[in-house]
This record gives structure tokens, C-alpha cells and sequence, in this order.
């Protein structure tokens, strides 16, 4: 093995990375990318069993020896006082935390903004946004008393471009990239990054009951959408963050990245 190529698969050892949504899909697959690059995990959700499912496979891919270094914290993102309490935790634990990656998400139902009430409105951007918020703040807090972090917000293709009947989603995501923006210009003297990821329509365990509502029609139209001709794969989002994660993208920030297959290309 290449030197370039151990040192690529070690970009992460000891460092103490968060990551929300971590229980399931993409945030899943991005935990458990960064604990084999040696990091120190700790995946926040809502639903405990889910995270101790993450856990354990990640467990199954690691030596005895490895040691402890994957951890699961109950939190709803959208309360700043649990998300505190957390990031508390979190540096009595492993450490300071070095790396974020916000991926905790709802997608609501399909709804122009004359359909969508205001308490469904509110809910989408509690988590979708505020959550990003709470997260955001308590990681820079800490990656300026560490000297220095990096953060991965994922957003959308639809925080760069609307989806029709998303007013809610559409809101939250374009409001992420907007976060981050504003993060990265903030701090960038302080040696923290911050990027975004806006994949496109990804193939997991949580999409595939929308997908076969859409009918087999709809499906190929939805899959046809993308110049590639194909749905993303959990691993090909994972690979973005990561990248800017690490040190490799040491002169990248402020970006919003699509790694959507060409979607926005057809849009």
C-alpha cells in the first residue's frame, strides 16, 4: 500500500468527530467511514435503537483492540439546551470536538406554501435548520478553544436549486447553505472550515418506501433526471464529506458541493 494511500485511510485517527443523523443512511455511512479512518464518533439521533444498530456494526468492523471509540447520544437537534448538554459530554469523553457533520433531517409532505401550515413550516426548520444552528454553534464554541475544526453541513440539491411543492424544504436547505456561508466567513482566521454537501436523490433504507410510491413511471423519471442515469449511493456521499472533512481540502470553504449524478445539470 502507497504511503499517500495509508495516510488517506488515517485521515481522522484521535480526532473526536460528531455526527447527526448518524443512526441511519448517509449520516450512518459517514460514521462509520470516519471510524475506520480512526476517528473518535459520537452520532446523535432521536431513535436510541438505531444508533445502537450503528454501533454495533461498526463494532463488527473493527478489532478487538481498536478500543472504544464509537458513541451514541439520545438528542432531538432541534433543543440547544440537549445539544449543549451533549457537546458537554462529548469533550469529557474523547476530547474537543474537531469535526462536524450535521445530516439530522425531515422531509415533509409535498406542499406549496398555500398548503403548508404554519406548524408544519416551523417543525421543517426546527430540525432542518435550527437543528444545524445548535449543532453549528456548540462545535465552533469548542474548535475555537481547540484551534481549529471542520464542518460538513448537508444540504440539498433543493438548497440550490427549488423542487416544486418543497416551500418548507426548500427553505430549510437553501437557510443551510446560507449557514454555512456564514460560518466559514466568520471564522476562517480561526482556522475552522466550513462546507456544504448537496447530494441529489440517494438510494438508502429511508428512501426506498418513497420510491416505490412513485410507481415504476415515476421512478425511471426520477432516476432519468440525473445525466448520469443513475441514483447516488450512501459511499459516493460519504467519500464528498470526508474529503472536506480532512486536511486534504485545507484551502476549501464557504462551498455548497453537488454530488447529485448531473442533476442540477438537467434541471
Amino acid at each position: 500500500m502507497s504511503h499517500d494511500l495509508l495516510s488517506r485511510r488515517c485521515r481522522f485517527t484521535s480526532k473526536t468527530v460528531v455526527v447527526t443523523g448518524g443512526g441511519t443512511g448517509i449520516g450512518k455511512r459517514i460514521a462509520l467511514d470516519l471510524h475506520a479512518e480512526g476517528a473518535y464518533v459520537h452520532i446523535l439521533g432521536r431513535r436510541g435503537e438505531r444508533l445502537l444498530e450503528a454501533k454495533r456494526e461498526a463494532s463488527s468492523r473493527s478489532a478487538p483492540s481498536d478500543g472504544e471509540r464509537f458513541f451514541c447520544h439520545e438528542c432531538d437537534v432541534s433543543d440547544h439546551h440537549r445539544v449543549d448538554e451533549v457537546f458537554d459530554s462529548i469533550r469529557d469523553l474523547t476530547g474537543l470536538a474537531s469535526g462536524l457533520v450535521t445530516c439530522a433531517a425531515i422531509n415533509p409532505s409535498r406542499k406549496g406554501i398555500t398548503e403548508t401550515a404554519l406548524d408544519d413550516w416551523r417543525k421543517t426548520l426546527e430540525v432542518n435548520l435550527t437543528g444545524v444552528f445548535n449543532c453549528c454553534k456548540a462545535a465552533v464554541l469548542q474548535m475555537l478553544a481547540g484551534g481549529g475544526g471542520s464542518i460538513v453541513n448537508i444540504s440539498s440539491v433543493g438548497g440550490l436549486k427549488a423542487f416544486r411543492t418543497r416551500t418548507s424544504y426548500n427553505a430549510s436547505k437553501f437557510g443551510v447553505v446560507g449557514l454555512t456561508e456564514s460560518i466559514a466567513l466568520d471564522y476562517a482566521r480561526e482556522k475552522i472550515r466550513a462546507n456544504a454537501v448537496c447530494p441529489g436523490y440517494v438510494a438508502t433504507e429511508l428512501t426506498a418506501p418513497l420510491f416505490e410510491k412513485m410507481g415504476e413511471e415515476g421512478f425511471a423519471a426520477l432516476v432519468g433526471a440525473h445525466a448520469m442515469g443513475r441514483l447516488g449511493r450512501p459511499e459516493e456521499i460519504s467519500r464528498a464529506v470526508l474529503f472536506l472533512l480532512s486536511e486534504e481540502a485545507s484551502f476549501i470553504t464557504g462551498v455548497a458541493l453537488p454530488v447529485d449524478g448531473g442533476y442540477l445539470l438537467k434541471g
